[in-house]
């Protein structure tokens, strides 16, 4: 029991020292955060980044492609002479996220998953297709599988046998498929690309770069002054502990980490039947069926009914990065749409995808102490802002069979 009240006073400490810290660091806000670039809008950027050029010179794509012989387990035979660049180019069957191409020379198929996306059947051999299409010789196509931080590893029903065949991919190479991630690849490229004096006399490209390479960087908690916080933190822990033995260390760990499980447990219990009493049966009570939810300290889902919809049904979620809240119509997977009708929703709602056919940022609202001590003191009024959204849309989509 002492020491476990000695970790939660030291605990304690340490992070109001990380909030004093943080709170003395200069403002900083950076675009691309606040505009919560997805898959599309990252590949958007890579795209812009890699097509610069200057009297016939592609300089990034050529660094790019450098980088690409130190990573891939093949030969890179790529010359560049006047390269195509573009997003979401394909047809019905996959549409490739980045595609870099010469005319029956190369081709560079990006598939970028930053926020872990899923991956589609038969991906990869759809996109193969695709180029194979336009007379691109078939040891001229690379795939990079573009990923957050290397953890995430594709799927077979993506890369299948057929597509690892086309791009020699065995148990002992991975061929022409080549694996990249943001964190460890990306991030090192783009601080490479700064000190280039061509790109230093391109004063707008230069801060786009800086701009983008401080957004990953943020991702990642990779920034100068957040590893400097870090380092401090750590000083100020080893000399709290008064321990400098790798087994004294590893038996703190444990405890800390069993500490964390215990309080993390106890955490979602009580957020979840406040949820379930205070927010649920109130919206209940208001004549709306809820479907299902989950409610943790890092994520919040409800899915509710909406009477006269047959094929959708209501949803509010939290990002899984951001940890702000978003809500929409769902489609039902199971049942099918006319695609008249999600058109129709553009007028409704500023975004949409494949599950969401549409839906919107509550950005006031995001997952933290605050927010679940808010919800708790003032159960009503966030079930007062859920409904006024419910009826919002059911008003805004009466006229929309769904």
């Amino acid at each position: 029991m002492a020491e476990t009240k000695k970790l939660i006073e030291i605990a304690r400490d340490l992070n109001e020292l990380y909030k004093i810290k943080k709170t003395a660091l200069p403002y900083s806000i950076n675009a691309i955060t606040e505009l919560h670039a997805g898959e599309n809008a990252n590949s958007r950027i890579l795209r812009g980044l890699l097509q610069y050029s200057r009297n016939g010179k592609y300089t990034i794509l050529q660094s790019f492609i450098e980088r690409l012989r130190i990573i891939a387990d093949c030969e890179i035979d790529i010359s560049i002479k006047a390269p195509e660049m573009t997003n979401e180019e394909g047809n019905k069957r996959g549409r490739i996220d980045l595609l870099i191409k010469e005319k029956k020379s190369y081709a560079i198929i990006i598939e970028n998953k930053i926020w872990d996306a899923c991956d589609q059947d038969e991906q990869i051999e759809k996109y193969i297709d695709y180029v194979d299409g336009l007379g691109i010789p078939r040891r001229k196509v690379y795939v990079i599988y573009l990923t957050r931080d290397g953890n995430k590893e594709i799927s077979d029903k993506s890369l299948t046998d057929t597509a690892k065949k086309y791009l020699e991919y065995s148990h002992r190479s991975n061929g022409r498929f080549i694996c990249m991630n943001f964190k460890d690849d990306i991030l090192p490229w783009l601080d490479t690309l700064k000190v280039l004096e061509e790109i230093q006399r391109e004063p707008l490209l230069l801060s786009s770069i800086t701009l983008y390479d401080d957004y990953l960087k943020e991702i990642f908690d990779a920034r100068e002054e957040d590893i400097k916080i870090e380092n401090e933190l750590e000083e100020q822990l080893m000399e709290k502990l008064q321990i400098d033995s790798l087994k004294d260390l590893l038996q703190t760990w444990e405890d800390v980490t069993e500490l964390e499980n215990n309080v993390s447990n106890a955490t979602n219990k009580k957020i979840k039947s406040i949820c379930e009493n205070k927010i649920c049966k109130a919206i209940e009570k208001r004549g709306y069926h809820i479907r299902t939810y989950d409610f943790q300290y890092d994520y919040f889902d409800l899915e509710v009914d909406i009477p006269e919809w047959e094929k959708c049904w209501w949803a509010m979620e939290s990002d899984k990065n951001s940890l702000e809240l978003f809500s929409g119509v769902w489609r039902n997977p199971e049942k099918k749409l006319a695609k008249k009708y999600i058109s129709m929703l553009n007028d409704v709602f500023e975004h949409s995808d494949d599950g969401y056919i549409g839906w919107n940022w509550h950005k006031d609202n995001e997952l933290g102490d605050d927010f679940w001590l808010m919800l708790e003191s003032h159960p009503t009024k966030f079930v007062n802002y859920i409904v006024n959204e419910i009826e919002r849309v059911r008003k805004e989509t009466k006229n929309i069979k769904l």
